[in-house]
């Protein structure tokens, strides 16, 4: 199967030479086998193909793959191959690929990764020249691949004379020996073997009448050979000469074509021109008939009903030069008139060719439906996690909008709608903590102040505060909860309602204020409405359980704790959400660190990185990791524990995720202390205060400081004095937030250093006085070494 990338619009429609290759594959007689492999393996890709389903099983399929991210699309189709080539062997053919998509060499580059057998050739032309004018990504992609000995490159030298006479001879059989020798040096000579110049050269030469056919022989006239001496050497100029020997329609026809792409549908070529379907066709099929910059694509039929003969340039040059020699006001023209046509054609389903749209109406200066249409193709390119190219079609669509359209309140609506969509691509790309994402989300919440209605704004407030959230900034973000809660308050919209509280317990949660967190979540519960819209890319009911569990730990109910925890993973089961279980798992898998519980936290994180690397949820990955690398540590791992915590907080740096990076450092701190490691966990808990203090992320504050504690009695027996004062501090910052199972923690740390320096009454008093406050969870870690010192303090 073959395909080729295309330069008026391939580097904007993700996937645009697979889904091509595919879509032929599954037209040719086997293909409805093909249709049912991908069905079962690559549900992702069959969806983007709506043509070969109909309207009821594309709608169940588009549910299915609803949450498709990029990591699922790649291992999706390479599966996929590898199911189909185990029946048939496959020979798939990218041409121009300097051309191509970044999505498509992502998936080239992964599949070259791949170690399972499949009976497949991947070939790929390019051209050298165009990877360095361009900086296309293709050259580092190439680069890493050769590095690693998974792809070979061929370059392909010019001909010499010897292998252009071989070729005239091919072409032109009947030409005597002397006039095939003389034809191939003066070819040649003109070229200098470059394959192109020469079928551009003899193409030429036909139609001058240096070569001509008598009698079914071809012979050579040499006084018009001698005559074209002054032939231009670049294909540029060939072409140009030889598009200048056409007749006037069959240019205008040309031109229209060069309009549409390198291929393109009769239809849309009478379109332009304003004649019939019959007449275009006609045209096309006497060029393609002489050999003459087109040759038959097949057929094609649009949403409407028409149907026409498909055509493509020989080379895409030859789309280039006539493309480029079309007048601005007649090219503006044929711009709008074939992308009105190709609209009315495809009605509801125009966002299917949205990137092609997005070019006629942007060239015929039709700005508003050209961002239209550059935001739903950002929107298609997004929903299948194509990120690269949405961030493209959404910036350019807020580039027109703000440089043509007047400065209106449609024009502020429609900027907050593209500000928030390019805030949550480039999040993706390059994570919240990008100078990028920062400014999208400032700029989407002035847009938000200039707009009135509570309704309408919410969501967008709501993708604010999601940045605020998770890049640390509490403060703003706990701000920004109450202007939430304001809002749904003046709507009395229970949605809108569950999301506010949802934000303030969040916020509060991470602020360390565990009561007003309990407040708030359980606010946010009585509004939940399982069939209500996902607002924050997950389940606001997963969300309100998970914290709730880690809210009550903290205040000391640890079997409400459990049950809660156990509540959201159900939950985030019953939704068949992914996003909306990795957070479950995510959270909970804390809530069992949280308890001790080293073999519960790693069974949950392991679940959690399968999911996400599958899914490609890079936050919950690293989240993962962080966990398990606990788990590995406290089980007796310490290299590999520690390693994987590294690994994790990295990955949220990467990504901007700032406000789990005190928690995660502490886990770190831990696991080196356990290890041996003082040097290492004193800086970890060094950097875990500072992260504290700048972002007020204090949840895990107590915690850090009796963990200082331990770390300075560990490392010598003169800090004994410091590490009290370490332990003092915690017990001090637990009991202002409330917080009854820090308390517990760090006072019985406290009792065991009073008990090495035979102050056991007082520790014995302090610690059953914290202990006596609990009404359950006696089962757990805590509660138990708690009473096991308590005995042996009364001994």
């Amino acid at each position: 199967m073959g395909a080729e990338c295309i330069e008026h619009y391939g580097t904007g429609e993700a996937y645009l030479p697979l889904l091509e290759a595919m879509g032929r594959l599954c037209r040719e007689p086997q293909g409805a086998r093909f249709i049912e492999l991908l069905h079962r393996c690559a549900p992702t890709w069959l969806a983007q193909m709506p043509a070969l389903l109909g309207t009821a099983e594309l709608d169940l399929l588009l549910k299915r793959v609803a949450d498709a991210t990029r990591e699922r699309m790649l291992r999706e189709l390479a599966e996929a191959i590898e199911v189909i080539t185990a029946e048939v062997s496959l020979v798939l053919l990218l041409e121009d690929l300097h051309w191509s998509d970044f999505s498509t060499l992502d998936w080239l580059a992964y599949l070259a990764h791949r170690t399972e057998p499949a009976r497949l050739l991947v070939l790929g032309t390019f051209r050298p020249v165009e990877l360095m004018v361009r900086d296309h990504p293709l050259n580092t992609v190439k680069q890493e691949l050769q590095i690693h000995g998974k792809c070979n490159e061929i370059p392909l030298a010019l001909l010499s004379e010897s292998a252009v006479v071989q070729y005239v001879k091919a072409r032109f059989a009947s030409l005597s020996r002397e006039p095939l020798r003389e034809l191939g040096h003066m070819i040649h000579q003109r070229t200098e073997g470059t394959p192109l110049f020469m079928i551009n050269m003899i193409d030429y030469l036909l139609t001058k009448g240096a070569l001509e056919q008598a009698d079914g022989r071809w012979r050579l006239r040499k006084a018009l050979l001698e005559a074209e001496r002054s032939i231009p050497e670049g294909p540029k100029q060939m072409i140009t000469r030889q598009i200048d020997q056409l007749g006037s329609m069959d240019q205008q026809v040309l031109e229209a074509a060069s309009v549409v792409g390198a291929e393109f549908a009769a239809a849309a070529v009478a379109a332009g021109l304003e004649i019939t379907v019959g007449e275009a066709e006609e045209r096309c099929q006497l060029l393609a008939r002489r050999g003459q910059f087109l040759r038959a694509a097949g057929a094609s039929q649009w949403p409407d009903g028409t149907v026409a003969a498909s055509y493509r340039f020989i080379h895409a040059l030859y789309q280039e030069v006539l493309y480029g020699r079309i007048p601005m006001g007649r090219c503006i023209d044929l711009h709008h008139r074939i992308g009105q046509r190709e609209e009315r054609a495809y009605g509801d389903r125009a966002s299917e060719i949205a990137v092609e749209l997005a070019t006629h109406f942007e060239q015929s200066r039709d700005y508003s439906a050209a961002i239209r249409y550059h935001q739903l193709a950002g929107e298609n390119a997004a929903r299948i996690s194509a990120d690269h190219e949405a961030i493209k079609h959404f910036a350019r669509a807020l580039e027109l909008l703000m440089r043509e359209l007047p400065d209106n309140a449609q024009r502020v609506k429609q900027e907050l709608s593209l500000q928030l969509a390019i805030g949550f691509a480039l999040n993706a790309v390059k994570g919240w903590a990008a100078p990028e994402v920062e400014s999208a989300f400032t700029r989407a919440r002035e847009l938000c102040q200039r707009l009135g209605d509570p309704a309408e704004v919410f969501p967008a407030m709501l993708g604010v505060w999601a940045a605020y959230y998770l890049g640390g900034e509490l403060r703003k973000a706990y701000e920004l909860g109450g202007q939430l809660l304001r809002k749904a308050q003046s709507t009395r919209d229970p949605r809108l309602l569950l999301y506010a509280h949802l934000a303030l317990g969040d916020a509060s949660f991470s602020m360390g204020e565990w009561l007003l967190a309990r407040e708030h979540l359980e606010l946010a519960l009585s509004f939940y409405d399982r069939k209500g819209p996902i607002l924050i890319g997950h389940d606001a009911g997963v969300n309100c359980l998970s914290y709730m569990a880690l809210v009550l730990w903290a205040l000391g109910y640890h079997d409400q704790a459990l049950k809660d925890g156990d509540a959201a993973i159900e939950l985030s089961q019953a939704v068949s959400h992914s996003p909306s279980l990795a957070f479950a798992q995510g959270v909970v898998g804390y809530f069992h660190q949280y308890r001790r519980e080293a073999g519960a936290a790693r069974q949950v994180a392991e679940r959690l990185i399968a999911l996400s690397a599958e899914q490609g949820f890079a936050h919950w990955l690293a989240q993962g990791m962080v966990t398990r690398g606990w788990a590995l540590a406290a089980q007796g791992y310490h290299e590999e524990g520690i390693a994987q915590i590294r690994e994790g907080l990295a990955a949220f740096r990467t990504i901007g995720v700032e406000v789990l990076r005190p928690h995660a450092l502490c886990l770190l701190a831990e696991a080196c202390l356990e290890a041996g490691l003082l040097e290492d966990s004193l800086d970890a808990i060094s950097e875990a205060l500072d992260a504290t203090d700048k972002h007020e992320i204090r949840h895990y504050e107590a915690e850090i400081h009796r963990l200082k504690g331990e770390l300075l009695q560990r490392q010598d027996e003169s800090n004994f004095a410091e590490a009290e004062r370490c332990f003092k501090r915690a017990i001090g910052i637990a009991q202002r937030q409330r917080a009854k199972s820090f308390e517990l923690r760090a006072t019985t740390s406290l009792a065991r250093l009073l008990h090495d320096q035979s102050r056991r009454a007082e520790a014995h008093a302090m610690l059953a006085e914290v202990y006596g406050r609990f009404t359950e969870g006696f089962e757990t870690a805590d509660l138990k070494d708690a009473k096991v010192l308590l005995d042996a303090l009364d001994g």
